[in-house]
């Protein structure tokens, strides 16, 4: 539409020089309208940009707490230690699998394999949560479904053990 003559009432009645005229300053107001509209418009957009940005973060708080519990993870294995095998076993699954068979690296990957998992479990289940939770994170359901992973993790250990086998051949 730019350069296009839009004849207006106001304008009605007057000589072409003076429509003429007008209707410059009358299209010069309206690209300003537009390009005022047009900021808005963007302002408004970048908002709703950043509200979806921190909906997302937000969202993401298994993650965040899976992170800070990992921080402790150390202190919650010495806390655990006492009551050896079960206490690893139901607190850190995955870190006891991982110490339990032999994979088939160097031996220095393997020695250190369990130490990473005792750092990485409670993120890696808080990304599990997240994604079992997507569309209705709450506390109990979050807390429920680590509860499911753990008995998981602790049956697989259970059959790795032997113990299944023996109770099967009695």
């Amino acid at each position: 539409m730019a350069g296009t003559y839009v004849p207006l009432p106001q304008l009605e009645g007057r000589s072409s020089k003076a429509r003429a005229r007008m209707g410059a300053t009358t299209y010069t107001l309206r690209q300003l309208e537009v390009g005022a509209i047009n900021a808005r418009l963007r302002t408004r957009r970048g908002q709703e940009t950043h509200r979806h940005f921190l909906a997302n973060l937000i969202r993401l708080w298994p993650v965040a707490v899976g992170m800070a519990m990992a921080c402790f993870a150390p202190q919650l294995r010495d806390l655990v230690a006492p009551i050896q095998p079960w206490g690893m076993w139901i607190v850190f699954p995955f870190a006891a699998l991982a110490s339990r068979f032999p994979i088939q690296t160097d031996a220095q990957w393997a020695h250190y394999l369990p130490l990473v998992m005792l750092y990485a479990q409670f993120p890696i289940e808080g990304l599990l949560a997240r994604i079992f939770l997507r569309n209705r994170v709450t506390p109990t359901g979050v807390v429920r479904q680590m509860f499911v992973v753990h008995i998981l993790g602790l049956a697989q250990l259970w059959m790795a053990s032997g113990a299944l086998w023996q109770l099967a051949t009695r």
